[in-house]
């Protein structure tokens, strides 16, 4: 028995393509999860592209923002049965005994292997997923909509676990993809203000969707004037907060130029290549400068909780459904921002 697949099948750009693949069995302590909408992210269009920075082995079936049923358990499974609404993290495999498992931070587990890169995702009909990974969907949370909890997820660890931010204070979100666009959210819900999202001119439509949820000020870096936006804001001395989740490493010398002295800079995007510039300047204006990567289990029931009960309102995203047929429209959309946020759905509408 085999499926259909988007997999990346070899370390080139744009080398992927629908492949058939093998319908696997849950293993001990894993659920075969029907798909019900797997996002496309922007690290997947990196992936497409062969732009990205992090391992990748390949044959690889793509996807690991994915939502679904519960179709089938394996031995050991106790919190789970067939026919339950579920969506799925990213860590497909982690140690569980180093020091980051035990403590709960495994999304630092140095043997940690992601859906989509390491393990086989879900961009395909049914995948295996550890019982670990799963979180009930609330009933008032279509599923499709539920497939975009990981990047929510993602905007609610950089915001409001890494970053100090107190109402009043500026916040600017250097990026403007579904993350950039959560996080503006987030912000908006600690009480930064103003809030700055940035973008390129082709980001029109997903600077003004950012206004929509809650920027005060939304601007094209490659056409308008960053730095003289930022010198009128309160004292003029620059920004509080700075929240890059642009994946361009250029974008980090947009932060560490508009950030105050004794500001903070959050880095939540990747981005291949050299840094060609100096970081004299973090040193100079005492900025702190924090990465973040990935998420657990707490941050993924808060972030549910918050989108049942509307305190995180998602649904003004505009997430285009596509047959898994259709993939390569919807990374190519992705890629050139003519879509804002698509979602595969394998199996046809499943809720």
């Amino acid at each position: 028995m085999s499926q259909p697949a988007v997999v990346h099948y070899a370390l080139k750009e744009r080398a992927v393509e629908i492949r058939e693949t093998p319908i696997p069995q849950p293993a001990y302590g894993h659920v075969l999860l029907r798909v019900a909408a797997a996002g496309i992210c922007g690290t997947d269009v990196h992936q497409y592209l062969n732009e990205h920075s992090w391992p990748v082995n390949t044959p690889m079936v793509m996807g690991h923002e994915f939502s679904g049923i519960v179709e089938d358990v394996g031995k050991g499974i106790t919190e789970f049965a067939p026919g339950d609404r579920v969506v799925s993290e990213t860590a497909a495999f982690i140690c569980g005994e180093c020091n980051y498992c035990r403590t709960g931070n495994y999304h630092l587990c140095p043997h940690r292997e992601g859906f989509g890169s390491r393990r086989n995702g879900g961009m395909t009909q049914l995948v295996s997923v550890p019982e670990r990974c799963l979180h009930r969907v609330p009933q008032n949370i279509p599923m499709h909509l539920a497939a975009i909890t990981e990047p929510c997820c993602v905007a609610y660890h950089a915001v409001a676990i890494h970053a100090n931010i107190h109402p009043g204070m500026s916040v600017a979100i250097l990026g403007c993809g579904p993350i950039g666009i959560m996080c503006v959210q987030v912000a908006k819900l600690r009480g930064g203000h103003p809030i700055l999202l940035t973008g390129l001119t082709r980001d029109e439509k997903r600077l003004e969707l950012g206004k929509k949820f809650g920027a005060n000020h939304a601007l094209a870096v490659d056409r308008d004037n960053l730095r003289e936006l930022v010198a009128k804001i309160g004292d003029g001395f620059g920004i509080d907060v700075v929240v890059d989740t642009s994946g361009r490493n250029i974008s980090l010398k947009d932060a560490i130029d508009i950030v105050r002295p004794g500001g903070q800079i959050v880095r939540a995007g990747w981005g291949p290549g050299a840094y060609n510039f100096s970081l004299d300047p973090l040193v100079h204006k005492e900025v702190t400068l924090k990465g973040v990567f990935s998420h657990n289990w707490n941050m993924w029931e808060r972030v549910l909780s918050m989108m049942s009960s509307g305190r995180l309102d998602v649904a003004p995203m505009p997430v285009v459904r596509l047959p898994i047929e259709r993939w390569q429209e919807g990374f190519e959309g992705m890629h050139d921002s003519r879509l804002i946020k698509v979602v595969l759905e394998p199996n046809g509408e499943v809720e």
